[in-house]
């Protein structure tokens, strides 16, 4: 049985850097431990590129903050963040088995936006998909494969059964 938390809240950004320092200044108000540890990433998923920062909560099941932004000038985001200005893209739903919670999002008559899930070209192992703003009211849900913090990276969770095969390409490159 698979074990699904919410994990974030991602906002669309105009200017990622802008964007973490104005939402330093806010948790460093209103929840000063959201501050202590920032994860940065980049990477391209479905021919979009993307840089991302996330302000990620230290209880491993709490609510993170998430802010990403197009790492190129012609890419659809600019298209939509000069239309409609900054938004809340979606709201993560992390799984401790990715397929089977897609599958019974499927089983159940959830739409998905995607037919076959998506996963950055920097994290193989990471996994998402999403139901659509339509069924959501305006903001899309992201289901995604669970990850632990390590350092300011996002790394393959042990506890997640599709991860074991990365988990073991992950420290046999520590010991070459």
């Amino acid at each position: 049985m698979a074990s699904v938390h919410i994990d974030h809240v991602s906002m669309c950004v105009k200017d990622l850097d802008r964007a973490i320092a104005d939402w330093q200044d806010i948790l460093g108000v209103l929840t000063p431990e959201l501050t202590t540890t920032l994860t940065r990433g980049n990477g391209a998923s479905d021919g979009t590129a993307m840089n991302w920062a996330t302000y990620q909560n230290p209880d491993p099941t709490g609510v993170s903050i998430q802010l990403w932004a197009p790492a190129t000038d012609d890419s659809w985001v600019h298209k939509v963040l000069k239309k409609r200005g900054e938004f809340v893209h979606h709201i993560a739903f992390l799984s401790t088995n990715f397929g089977h919670t897609v599958q019974q999002c499927r089983d159940a008559g959830l739409p998905l936006v995607l037919d076959e899930s998506s996963s950055p070209d920097t994290m193989p192992w990471l996994h998402w998909n999403f139901i659509p703003e339509e069924k959501c009211h305006g903001v899309l849900i992201e289901l995604a494969t669970r990850y632990q913090v390590g350092g300011d990276k996002w790394l393959p969770h042990p506890g997640n059964e599709e991860n074991k095969k990365f988990q073991q390409e992950l420290v046999g490159q520590f010991y070459r």
